[in-house]
């Protein structure tokens, strides 16, 4: 059994379910800046996993300069945030507490690849306090340099910075577009969590997938990560 190295986490609807909270701003959102909101068919074909930066260009159907996409961020993120702050299911995940100490007290090298931007990646640390498991440093999200899912470019960057071939990490991730980005990262096993059931999942096979779980507790972390 392949023993693998390193550990990969996506953010949004893997560690924490708050999808649902994401789709509520972006449906108020749209309903400013354009007719009609997104459809949840809309959510999940061309949101999910994108940068911020890609999400407006898609609403405004133009190119957007680097201070437009702040303000629309901030805006956009500002109402996801206070959605969160309400939500007494804002959590990290049943199971992931326990992982993440198993990661942490064993030494395995691990780290987030979100597409969400800076002023969320803070807010994340604030409210879930990040830092009792990873360095803070060491997670890559959307900072205008990358390419957005599903470019392979953030699994890439989390192998390099964990100083790990793509082959010998795992992945967790819940989209599709979050899937392929790191299928085409050449990372060496991906796992899609599900237990998020404001969204649907489905055409993970195709991109190598083979093991679905609904939190972390399903996980059985002995037998696939380590190899033990």
């Amino acid at each position: 059994m392949k023993r693998y190295k390193s550990v990969i986490f996506d953010f949004n609807g893997t560690l924490v379910f708050d999808t649902k909270n994401h789709d509520r701003a972006w449906k108020i959102i749209t309903s400013k800046y354009r007719d009609n909101p997104f459809s949840d068919e809309e959510l999940e074909k061309n949101i999910h996993g994108r940068t911020n930066r890609a999400i407006f260009e898609y609403i405004t159907n133009r190119k957007l300069s680097e201070s437009d996409v702040e303000k629309f961020s901030e805006e956009k993120e500002l109402i996801y945030q206070q959605l969160c702050r309400e939500d007494k299911n804002f959590h990290l995940i049943q199971g992931a507490e326990d992982f993440l100490n198993y990661l942490r007290d064993n030494k395995i090298p691990r780290t987030i690849a979100t597409a969400s931007n800076r002023m969320n990646v803070d807010f994340y640390i604030e409210m879930l306090h990040l830092e009792r498991w990873f360095d803070l440093d060491k997670i890559v999200y959307d900072d205008g340099t990358l390419e957005g899912k599903p470019k392979p470019d953030i699994y890439e960057k989390a192998a390099k910075i964990l100083q790990t071939k793509p082959e010998d990490c795992i992945v967790f991730e819940d989209a599709i577009l979050g899937i392929e980005s790191a299928c085409r990262a050449g990372i060496g096993e991906i796992i899609a969590v599900v237990g998020d059931k404001s969204k649907q999942l489905s055409g993970e096979k195709k991109f190598g997938v083979k093991e679905r779980i609904e939190n972390f507790s399903d996980f059985k972390r002995n037998k696939l990560l380590f190899g033990l």
